[in-house]
């Protein structure tokens, strides 16, 4: 099960820069990868090491005097302070692995100060600032529940369940970077601290800041939801359009680049496709989805043994995904292994019994090693779950076909 701890260490001294550091300890879970109790321990760490800070700063006397209150600090320190995150480290207690990360900043409290004066004198940046904590705050209880609802879903809930995670880490980095641009707002070089005279126009620079951020990352992930929900559509046209859009918005948005790598697979650009599902390995290393897709353009492309490799690093992350298995066992089907691909279609309908391909799958390597008892109980449970639609047309009739065949082929009793 997923269980946060925390280890942290702050000391600030109010004449000089000091680094802070917060430790986040994850408790993994059965279904958790590597890469998703990173970035939870990562975030903890972050949530701490903010709590930390703005506790030190509120007992600072000049603060008081200034009017910060140690609410308004932890909701103003995302937009003014650089975290640092040093490399995962991993360790054992007892059968549970635990994944560490350390958060590390510097802080200047003069600096800080002279930031937060500036917010001072921008409403909408204070108003905007205090909106992204309420944001961040209910995004960590929805990572909360899903982490405890993943310690006794069942498998056929798990993938829903990690992309609905995922998508909530986005959007948390989402809202961490509208609290730093409305901070640049309120301290862009013509902006006024509050105190000082207004501008030849009568009122503060500050007042003339629009109350919406054009181009959040917010914005980003708004548009990456519709380019899925396009994908799910066909509509690959309209669904790049707005990957591309979020992309040009927050250039880290990953699960946008899988997305649009999606998009292009289904246009047909292949090398396209492979082009974004590496962009999204190369900063999540173990995401099982670009390892699934990007498995499924080599083997459209004819690289088995590449397919294969794919699929393989996919069922790292997520062993219970029945389609990962199904990918993999069409690939090993193809290279001729098939007594791995009999092993990953029989594991395909034991995840999920419903899955109406992989009987046929089955049945077709079982018919073809003369195994036809077994190949007649696949091909029947295909005929139950298949859906009569103009591309499964075919695979129907061969299957009803073989089934009367070898009723045909039985011994006929003797009168």
């Amino acid at each position: 099960m997923g269980i946060f701890a925390m280890q942290s260490a702050c000391s600030i001294a109010a004449a000089e820069a000091s680094t802070i550091t917060a430790v986040g300890n994850y408790r993994m879970g059965s279904y958790d990868t590597r890469g998703d109790a990173q970035r939870l321990a990562f975030l903890d760490a972050k949530w701490r090491l903010f709590d930390q800070i703005a506790a030190s700063l509120g007992d600072d006397p000049i603060m008081k005097q200034r009017g910060f209150t140690r609410e308004e600090l932890r909701a103003y320190l995302p937009g003014i302070l650089q975290i640092g995150e040093r490399p995962l480290e991993t360790r054992a207690d007892g059968s549970v692995e635990v994944a560490s990360v350390q958060a590390t900043t510097t802080i200047d409290a003069a600096e800080v100060l002279h930031r937060l004066q500036y917010v001072l004198g921008s409403q909408r940046a204070k108003v905007g600032l205090m909106q992204s904590r309420d944001k961040i705050d209910a995004y960590r209880k929805e990572l909360d529940s899903y982490t405890q609802r993943l310690m006794t879903e069942d498998s056929s809930g798990v993938r829903r369940l990690l992309e609905y995670r995922r998508e909530t880490f986005v959007l948390i980095e989402s809202e961490e970077q509208v609290a730093k641009n409305w901070v640049e707002l309120a301290h862009q070089p013509d902006a006024e601290p509050k105190g000082l005279p207004p501008s030849k126009g009568g009122r503060s620079r500050t007042d003339s800041v629009a109350p919406v951020i054009p181009h959040t990352p917010g914005n980003a992930e708004e548009h990456r939801k519709r380019g899925a929900a396009l994908n799910d559509q066909g509509q690959y046209d309209e669904a790049m359009r707005e990957f591309e859009t979020a992309l040009k918005l927050m250039p880290t948005l990953v699960r946008a680049h899988l997305g649009l790598g999606a998009a292009k697979q289904g246009k047909g650009d292949l090398n396209g496709a492979i082009t974004e599902y590496r962009t999204v390995l190369r900063v999540q290393p173990d995401d099982s989805d670009a390892h699934n897709n990007l498995g499924t353009v080599l083997q459209q492309k004819g690289d088995m043994e590449g397919a294969i490799a794919e699929y393989r690093l996919a069922l790292q992350e997520q062993p219970d995904d029945p389609l990962i298995h199904f990918n993999l066992g069409t690939a090993l089907s193809v290279k001729g292994v098939e007594e791995q691909a009999l092993t990953e279609y029989r594991t395909t309908v034991r995840l999920r019994p419903d899955f109406a391909p992989a009987y046929f799958y089955l049945g077709t390597i079982l018919k073809q090693r003369r195994q036809m008892r077994e190949a007649a109980e696949a091909f029947r449970n295909y005929l139950k779950l298949a859906q009569t639609t103009t591309d499964q047309q075919k695979w129907i009739e061969e299957a009803e076909r073989f089934l009367l065949e070898k009723d045909e082929r039985k011994p006929r009793p003797e009168r």
